[in-house]
This record gives structure tokens, sequence and C-alpha cells, in this order.
């Protein structure tokens, strides 16, 4: 009986550790995709910046340029888009910022798009936005349709 106890008591600790390394490097591939995705993100959102600060500067004489009215865009990483606006934004008609916010959806998906290659429904689509203008909701997409928008009163 000892005979056959001691080969299985030395196959049970054998397997025992490489259990445990296998959760350590299924956690370390985990936080390898975290680490990837905030990287990814993270360029978005500087490119994104920049870009928006080059826009805001060549178009500055144009009475209709959509930049103006933004502040800062961020992209998350659910493919949704957070837009800060100025408080000169609110004073316009709901058209005219239904328009800006799709150019800032549009400009968005242009930049993000070298980084997370979105198809063309997605640029017909849109991306969920929300809009807030000095700390403030000011509004957001509508859920099935994110070219239109419902306003805070």
């Amino acid at each position: 009986m000892k005979k056959r106890i001691m080969p299985l008591l030395g196959l049970l600790l054998t397997i025992i550790p490489m259990s445990h390394t296998t959760v350590v490097e299924a956690q370390a591939n985990h936080e390898i995709k975290f680490v990837k995705t905030y990287n990814k993100l993270r360029k978005i959102n500087q490119k994104l910046s920049h870009k928006l600060y080059e826009e805001q500067q060549a178009n500055t004489k144009s009475s209709e340029d959509w930049a103006k009215f933004v502040k800062n865009i961020k992209f998350l990483k659910n493919n949704q888009v957070e837009l800060y606006v100025t408080s000169s934004f609110k004073e316009l008609k709901s058209s005219q910022r239904e328009n800006i916010v799709n150019q800032a959806q549009l400009f968005t998906l242009r930049i993000a798009d070298s980084w997370k290659d979105f198809g063309q429904t997605t640029y017909m689509d849109g991306l969920a936005t929300i809009i807030f203008c000095d700390g403030g909701y000011v509004g957001r997409s509508k859920y099935l349709d994110n070219k239109e928008f419902t306003w805070n009163k």
C-alpha cells in the first residue's frame, strides 16, 4: 500500500505548483492587456487633444467653425465620447448644436481609427456621445441613434 501512495503523493506535489503558475500567468496576461488598452486610449486622447488644438488655431476666422465651441474631446474605452463645450454652445439652436457634435464625432472617429480600426457602419452610425459644459451635463446622443440628441433643459 505504501508503494502505491508514494507515487501518487509525488504526482500530487508536482501538479499543485503548476496550477498556481497558471493562475499567475493568467493574471499577468490580464494586466498586460489592461496596460495595452490604457496606453492605446492615452495615445488616442493625446492625438485628439493635439489635433483639436491645431483645428482651433487653423480655423479661427471661420464663423461656422465647430472647433471653436469645443474645449476638449475624450475617447473612452467603450467607444464613447465625452465632449466638453464652451458656454456659448448652449446659446446655439438645437440644429447647430447637433451639427457641431456630429462633426466632433467624425473628427474623433478619424483620429481613433488608426488604433481601433472602425468599420464603415461605425462612421455611418457615429459614436455615443455625452456633452458637458462648465462641469454640468448638457446632453447626450440617443440610445439607438448616435446622430440625434437629447438636451438637458
